[in-house]
């Protein structure tokens, strides 16, 4: 576990412990929770092949460093001086197009004036896509809203399994896709200040192996609806023969340049399902989740018959920063010649 230093130095009272920290060559570690603090922003997203979110991230700072770069440009007060400028600006954008009632301007961490304009031009395939995406975030998950105020109602945080999905949601909350409320027969969502409902039929749940989630709802025009979000690699596997080769590449480019500056990327992912086939599904789905041997191995192989011949929404990128004195900490072990491993996800 790492401290921010006191205003005091350590005493030691084992001069032994210098002999043993001689003979130590690796150090193998945890990453979140361990050295970050496991609190993530939504930084940085790609939908549909276009890239948008801006700032500066920890891992672009310290590669900039190590390569003998020149880091003038990356000057923090600086750099929140220009974020501050632009969160205004969109901000200012999206009130021009609708209300949100429940924005959080101090909760707000995606800036991109770029993705309000495209928003904003209703003569652009574009604005569909961005419409899309942010519906999806806020109806593929498995949070809850907690109006925690009882004198502003507007006020939701969200409470989640984990910070990941907290913050997917809250993005598309401060965008203007706001998730509401969930029961058995409804999930409830506001769109750009417009209602909307949607009748949740399965959630298909992540966990550690299936390194991916799925929600499916019927939507108000009656069509069925799958999203499915998750790692890159497993969705890849599960979109159709025909997929749009270059929206592929496009989004895969754009995960491995959020990857490379220290984001963590999900990739998203949606296709429509035939009345027949849903019906068909459900019934397997229901009787392996009521199996009483092997049932997890049940819903594995059923979960797999249905999450296919996906077509790719886009990528979400977000950021989880260091807790206070990794960087330096990291920096003196290297000069020390040990070598850190960092044991993560992959």
């Amino acid at each position: 576990m790492w401290y921010e230093p006191l205003d005091h130095p350590c005493v030691p009272k084992s001069w032994n412990i210098s002999d043993d920290l001689g003979q130590i060559e690796y150090i193998f570690s945890d990453k979140t929770g361990t050295l970050t603090q496991n609190i993530m922003e939504f930084k940085k997203c790609s939908i549909n092949g276009v890239a948008y979110g801006e700032g500066v991230t920890e891992a672009m700072m310290g590669a900039a460093k190590r390569e003998g770069k020149d880091t003038s440009a990356f000057d923090p007060a600086q750099n929140a001086a220009t974020l501050e400028r632009s969160k205004q600006d969109m901000i200012s954008s999206m009130k021009h197009m609708f209300k949100n009632r429940y924005l959080r301007e101090d909760k707000m961490t995606f800036i991109s004036p770029k993705a309000v304009d495209d928003l904003a031009d209703r003569n652009s395939d574009q604005r569909q896509n961005i419409i899309q995406f942010f519906r999806a975030l806020a109806i593929c998950h498995t949070v809850l809203g907690d109006r925690f105020d009882p004198d502003n109602q507007n006020l939701i945080d969200y409470k989640a399994e984990s910070p990941d999905e907290a913050a997917l949601v809250g993005a598309a909350r401060d965008c203007g896709f706001v998730f509401l409320q969930r029961s058995n027969s409804e999930i409830e969502i506001e769109v750009m200040g417009q209602p909307e409902r949607y009748q949740p039929l399965r959630v298909l749940e992540f966990n550690s192996t299936r390194k991916r989630m799925s929600v499916i709802v019927r939507q108000p025009d009656g069509r069925i609806l799958m999203i499915c979000k998750g790692a890159d690699s497993v969705i890849y596997q599960r979109l159709k023969a025909d997929h749009n080769p270059e929206l592929k590449k496009s989004t895969e480019r754009d995960m491995e340049e959020f990857a490379n500056t220290g984001l963590r990327t999900l990739c998203i992912a949606y296709r429509y399902l035939p009345e027949e086939e849903f019906s068909h599904w459900a019934t397997l789905y229901d009787t392996a989740c009521a199996a009483i041997t092997d049932r997890e191995d049940e819903i594995e192989k059923t979960c797999e018959l249905i999450e296919k011949d996906l077509v790719i929404m886009g990528a979400t990128a977000l950021e989880d920063k260091l807790q206070v004195g990794v960087p330096d900490a990291i920096a003196q072990l290297h000069k020390a010649g040990i070598k850190l491993w960092i044991l993560t996800g992959s």
